[in-house]
């Protein structure tokens, strides 16, 4: 079949039929009025009124006395008329002995009546010079014997590390105010005992600072946990303290306590300055310092040198345990006015009783001869028993124990 072109070809498009909108408005609206009505029904036809009803019981078990927590507490208590007898019913009680008694309770004719706690324990402590006694509240001595607690005003500067001690406006330091006193009887010759390597073990050292005469000077490990505590106990208990400042020795081991801050040979002078501001911002209250090992640096005078000029500053004393010799510290130490002291030398060598003794007597041999010797231990508890002991033989030796301090110029 053959198309002409000039035949035009169309389309129509017929008109659909839509639904009515009001049937399904309708149709929806009765769907829900249905949806709300069968329960409603169901609630009517199938449900049991009583079931919305309450009705029956529980028994409860009643509670068990409760015991009172006081006898204060039961209102029933009848408390006594403690002014019974004494004032008259119906009288102001104060107005009535108010003319017999005074503030504290006690007659106006006689002395204020003080009496002790009876929960504060009483202990005798270690006897010194003056066999006074120690009251110890909460393990810490206090009476007669405690020195002043630390830091005395006035008597520190700032360091990068935080205070260290310093000489006072008006010339004290830390010798003068942190030592403790001591005024040698007529007819009797000082001695001096040190005990060190406090701090570390903590038995050992609160049995030294409980133990020990006050007289007895304690030494702690400057870089010991808790320094400023132990060294608040010692002064509390009465004695005096010092610190240990680790030295490079002849066969320092870089890896022992207190190695990383140690004064060292071959090391620029700032760093050893550093290491010793460090080493006295530990703790305020000790009147001076000592050796720990060190006879390698303080043999030499171009390393020591620096050292006791700092201290000397700082207005501390410097007391070495005597256990090597240090031909150039006490010309030294007196250039630039540092008060020094060189030990008599180790009592205890080796921690055996039989060697502490002979040291001991050797030391008092020494004291008797007209010289002021300090020796120095460590607190071994053969030194701490054979010390105490030695102690309590001075006075019919002609001896009398002083405090390190004192033999320090």
């Amino acid at each position: 079949m053959t198309l002409h072109r000039s035949q035009p070809v169309s389309q129509r498009r017929a008109a659909l039929d839509l639904p009515s909108r009001g049937k399904h408005v309708l149709l929806a609206a009765a769907v829900i009025l249905v949806g709300l009505a069968v329960p409603v029904l169901a609630m009517i036809f199938l449900g049991d009124a009583e079931d919305a009803r309450v009705g029956g019981s529980v028994i409860v078990e009643p509670l068990p006395p409760q015991p009172m927590a006081s006898e204060l507490a039961n209102i029933n208590l009848e408390t006594p008329d403690l002014l019974a007898g004494e004032v008259a019913a119906n009288t102001n009680p104060t107005e009535a002995i108010q003319a017999e008694l005074d503030a504290l309770g006690n007659p106006i004719t006689s002395s204020p009546t003080v009496t002790t706690p009876a929960d504060i324990p009483v202990t005798s402590g270690a006897s010194g010079s003056t066999g006074s006694k120690m009251i110890k509240i909460d393990g810490v001595a206090i009476g007669p014997t405690s020195l002043p607690p630390a830091p005395i005003p006035g008597l520190t500067q700032t360091s990068s590390f935080g205070p260290v001690p310093a000489r006072s406006a008006d010339g004290g330091s830390a010798l003068t105010h942190y030592n403790r006193p001591f005024t040698q009887p007529a007819g009797k010759r000082p001695v001096s005992i040190i005990i060190g390597g406090l701090g570390i073990n903590r038995t050992l050292t609160q049995q030294a600072i409980d133990n020990l005469p006050p007289d007895v000077t304690l030494s702690f490990a400057a870089h010991a946990t808790g320094l400023q505590d132990w060294i608040d106990r010692a002064r509390a208990a009465g004695h005096e303290v010092i610190i240990e400042l680790p030295m490079e020795s002849d066969g320092f081991d870089p890896s022992e306590p207190g190695a990383e801050r140690a004064l060292r040979l071959n090391v620029p002078a700032q760093n050893n300055r550093r290491n010793l501001d460090w080493l006295m911002s530990r703790a305020q209250g000790y009147w001076g310092v000592t050796n720990y090992n060190g006879e390698a640096f303080l043999r030499r005078a171009d390393a020591a040198a620096p050292l006791l000029d700092r201290l000397s500053q700082t207005g501390v004393g410097l007391i070495t345990d005597g256990s090597f010799q240090t031909p150039t510290l006490g010309a030294l130490s007196r250039s630039v006015k540092l008060p020094y002291k060189s030990g008599f030398g180790l009592i205890d060598p080796d921690p055996n009783t039989a060697v502490i003794q002979a040291r001991l007597s050797d030391l008092a041999t020494m004291a008797k001869g007209g010289s002021h010797p300090v020796g120095v231990g460590f607190a071994y508890p053969e030194t701490l028993n054979s010390v105490i002991a030695w102690v309590a033989e001075l006075d019919q030796q002609g001896l009398v124990l002083a405090p390190a301090s004192s033999a320090v110029k």
